[in-house]
């Protein structure tokens, strides 16, 4: 049996090296080995370590679920981004991987994404500076050992996460069918951790003022949304939950990938890339999605009183008189 994986494991490798590339020469420069080491991996002489099975599958993208379909029976690989680095540099790293999926499905000649949410991650304020912004402040306020008196204007987002900032704005994800399912408290949070920071006193009135601005013009591009279908050139459903979103969870499909993202918090999530669970989890958002309501170009009662309660969720919460 081990032989037989072994195998697998080769076939699959040099099934998804590029065809103008020789194997041997890939295996050399990739995994940094001689060129008889590949020689011998190639034959099956030695197997791939855990570690070069890794560096293959992310760069030739494919899965290793796949290959241990087998043998895995309950089990399954995922991928995580630890938090080993500098919290600036995290942010970027983990900012870049959303990139990175975004252009692979902007050129996917079709792609399904089907997202539940009850709050919304980083990416989806990058039209917003001060929304974006601070969605940075919080990540480096509840995720590294900065002094906790630090205001929010003392941060200032580095050029390279403002640049791919500025990248990913520019991004048309023209061939996807989105489907977003809400909780329906989906701002609930997001305001409370502003009402927070301003009575801490990290946030000044000005600065809550622009932040209540931009939720403001955010609702309006839902609202947008809502009422054409259309998000730019992606076309959208949008439901409400009837029942409360536990976690932010998704799932990407796009020409013959799919890849399900569990968010650990709002802004590294777990990629599992095993085709069985990805069909359990798809399962998992169509029934949520059966047991929510659609009000994109439908529904117009319910659409404006969810509408009209995130607004005022906006106006309560950040109302610089009521906090004085």
């Amino acid at each position: 049996m081990e032989s037989d994986l072994n195998k697998r494991l080769v076939e699959n490798v040099l099934k998804h090296i590029p065809r103008n590339k020789k194997p041997v020469i890939y295996l050399i420069n990739t995994l940094n080995i001689s060129r008889e080491s590949a020689y011998r991996r190639m034959r099956g002489d030695i197997p791939f370590t855990v570690e070069e099975l890794i560096i293959l599958a992310a760069r030739l993208e494919f899965s290793i679920d796949d290959i241990f379909e087998r043998e895995k029976q309950n089990h399954a690989f995922f991928d995580y981004s630890r938090i080993e680095k500098e919290p600036t540099d995290f942010f970027f790293i983990m900012l870049k991987k959303y990139n990175e999926l975004l252009e692979k499905i902007s050129y996917s000649k079709k792609a399904e994404i089907t997202m539940a949410f009850n709050t919304l991650p980083p990416p989806f304020y990058l039209d917003f500076n001060n929304l974006f912004r601070f969605a940075y402040y919080k990540w480096l306020y509840q995720d590294t050992e900065i002094n906790r008196n630090m205001l929010y204007s003392e941060i200032v987002l580095p050029d390279k996460i403002a640049i791919l900032q500025n990248k990913m704005k520019r991004i048309a994800l023209k061939n996807a069918n989105v489907t977003f399912i809400l909780d329906m408290n989906i701002f609930l949070n997001l305001v409370k951790e502003m009402q927070y920071f301003y009575q801490r006193k990290l946030l000044t009135g000005e600065e809550l003022l622009l932040l209540k601005k931009e939720m403001k013009y955010f609702i309006g591009k839902y609202e947008n949304m809502v009422q054409t279908g259309f998000y730019e050139s992606a076309k959208v459903q949008l439901y409400l939950s009837t029942l409360c979103v536990n976690s932010n969870t998704a799932c990407y499909r796009y020409d013959d990938k799919v890849e399900p993202l569990f968010w650990i918090y709002t802004i590294n999530p777990v990629v599992i890339q095993n085709t069985e669970f990805a069909s359990m989890q798809l399962k998992w958002l169509n029934s949520l999605k059966r047991q929510s309501a659609l009000i994109s170009q439908s529904n117009e009662i319910m659409q404006a009183e969810f509408l009209s309660q995130q607004r005022d969720y906006i106006d309560k919460y950040l109302s610089v008189d009521n906090m004085s």
